[in-house]
C-alpha cells in the first residue's frame, strides 16, 4: 500500500483563530486521500450546475468530485471576506511557507490544490504540477511549471515532438469552462464571495497564462543560454 504524503494549510483569521486543514496524497499518484463529508452538501451533486465539458456520467458519479472535496474549506472560511488578510503557513515535507496574503488568495491556493488532485477529468491534468505544489507563485514561476511540465508530459506519453504549445493552451482553454462553471457552483454554495473570487482568481491565472507564454519564456531565454553553446571535450 502506498504512503500518504501530507500538506497542511494554517490560516490565521482576523479574529484570531486559526483553522487547519490536512490534506494527504498518495505517495505514488498523488491523488488526494483525505475523507470527503459523510454528509455532502446539495452543491456537490454532480448534476447541479455540472460543468459544460463535463465527460462525467452522474449515474455513476453523484458527486462532483473537486466540490465534494473543496466543502469543508468552503464551509469553514465562509466568514471570510476576500479581501481579508490573513496569515496563511503551507507545511509540506520538503519546507515551510508562510505569506501575508488576501483571503482570496489563500483560498485560490488550497482549491487549486484540491481541484487537480481530487479526481476531475481536466485538472487532474495538472496533477503534476500539485505534486510539486508552489503556493502563490507568479505569473513566470507558474509559467516555466506549466511549460515544463507540458513537455515532460509529452516526453513520458511518448507523444511525437512538435514545436509550440498549442495543446497546452488548448488545455487552458478547457480549464477556463470547468473554473466558469465550478464557480457557479460555488455560489450556491455561500454567501460570502472569498470561495467565487478564489474561483474567479485561479481562472485568471489560467485565461492570462498563454498570453503570457511568449513574453516570459523570452524573459527565461537568457538563463538557457549555456544550453545552446556545445561543451568542448578535454583533450
Amino acid at each position: 500500500m502506498s504512503e500518504l504524503l501530507r500538506i497542511r494549510y494554517r490560516i490565521e483569521l482576523p479574529n484570531g483563530s486559526q483553522e487547519l486543514f490536512d490534506f494527504q496524497f498518495d505517495e505514488r499518484d498523488f491523488r488526494l486521500r483525505s475523507n470527503p463529508p459523510a454528509e455532502p452538501p446539495f452543491w456537490t451533486q454532480l448534476a447541479f450546475n455540472q460543468c459544460a465539458n463535463c465527460p462525467l456520467d452522474p449515474t455513476e458519479h453523484p458527486h462532483c468530485p473537486p466540490a465534494l472535496h473543496m466543502a469543508d474549506t468552503v464551509e469553514r472560511l465562509a466568514a471570510l471576506v476576500s479581501f481579508d488578510i490573513v496569515s496563511v503557513t503551507v507545511m509540506l515535507a520538503e519546507r515551510t511557507i508562510s505569506a501575508e496574503v488576501s483571503a482570496q488568495q489563500a483560498m485560490s491556493s488550497i482549491l487549486g490544490l484540491i481541484m487537480a488532485t481530487s479526481g476531475c477529468p481536466w485538472t487532474a491534468l495538472m496533477r503534476p504540477m500539485a505534486r510539486f505544489h508552489l503556493p502563490f507563485a507568479t505569473e513566470t514561476e507558474t509559467v516555466y511549471r506549466s511549460v515544463t511540465m507540458y513537455l515532460l508530459a509529452k516526453e513520458l506519453a511518448g507523444a511525437p515532438a512538435k514545436s509550440g504549445f498549442e495543446s497546452l493552451e488548448s488545455l487552458y482553454e478547457s480549464l477556463h469552462v470547468v473554473n466558469r462553471d465550478m464557480s457557479r457552483r460555488l455560489g450556491a454554495a455561500t454567501r460570502s464571495d472569498p470561495a467565487r473570487n478564489a474561483m474567479a482568481l485561479l481562472d485568471s491565472h489560467g485565461t492570462l497564462l498563454p498570453a503570457a507564454i511568449e513574453g516570459s519564456l523570452a524573459e527565461l531565454r537568457p538563463l538557457f543560454d549555456s544550453w545552446r553553446t556545445p561543451l568542448q571535450k578535454p583533450i
